[in-house]
């Protein structure tokens, strides 16, 4: 019995010793450190901005009128709109250019004597649109004239804004380089090729300010209108591949 284990054990002892010759007999593969291999990135952000004037401007005036019927103030209203309307056509202003961007009727309460309805009003406010900065003010006036009783709001905008735009980006790009040279060389690096580019957000409204004022029959007059500079700015986010 005891000879029997002795020559288990042996073959156990053979088989273990022939696995592991066979284990280190196998080509081992070391995988190097590939970080050297890899390109090396540098990613920046940069923004630029180009200053323009506004040249076209886009204007609201309302018309209100007060009757004690509701149809009455209806007439009135539809009667200085349509007048309003045709000195807008007039001064050659195109079809397409004028909007009713708003119309509203409500009545009057004599809130002394039970909230007895005295009377009806009636606001009508039409959209300008395309409309020469230099023309704005005297385009005001005439309709102050013709029976504007408001002037809500003046938007102005830039008709040269994606020229201006893309010249934002331009710089955009530009300065992205500078950067990416500054970091680079601080690193002990030097800036190659570029990898990619993202645009940042675009704010293409080009809106520059928003004015609201209340115009009387008495008060017409040529109005100065100085829209003053807008600025576009370009956002862009660029890799650029180091060595």
């Amino acid at each position: 019995m005891k000879k029997g284990h002795i020559m288990i054990l042996s073959a156990a002892a053979v088989t273990a010793a022939v696995l592991l010759c066979s284990a280190f007999a196998k080509p081992v593969t070391v995988q190097a450190d590939s970080d050297d291999h890899k390109d090396r990135l540098i990613t920046v952000t940069a923004s630029a901005e180009v200053s323009v004037v506004p040249d076209k401007a886009e204007i609201t005036v309302g018309v209100r009128t007060e009757q004690k019927e509701a149809r009455a103030a209806q007439d009135e209203n539809t009667k200085i709109v349509n007048q309003v309307i045709a000195l807008l056509k007039e001064r050659g202003v195109d079809d397409k250019s004028i909007r009713t961007s708003g119309y509203n009727m409500y009545p009057r309460y004599d809130y002394e004597h039970d909230e007895a309805i005295i009377g009806y009003n009636v606001e009508t406010t039409l959209t300008i649109k395309d409309q020469e900065i230099s023309e704005v003010g005297t385009v005001l006036s005439e309709c102050v004239e013709a029976g504007a009783t408001s002037i809500h709001n003046i938007n102005y905008f830039c008709s040269t804004y994606s020229e201006a735009y893309e010249e934002a980006l331009t710089m955009a790009v530009a300065k992205s380089r500078e950067k990416a040279e500054v970091l680079a060389k601080a690193a002990g690096k030097e800036v190659r090729d570029v990898v990619s580019i993202t645009e940042g957000y675009q704010n293409n409204a080009s809106e520059y300010s928003n004015v609201r004022m209340e115009a009387k029959a008495a008060d017409a007059m040529d109005v100065s209108i100085m829209p003053g500079e807008t600025s576009i700015t370009a956002n862009v986010t660029v890799s650029y591949r180091m060595r």
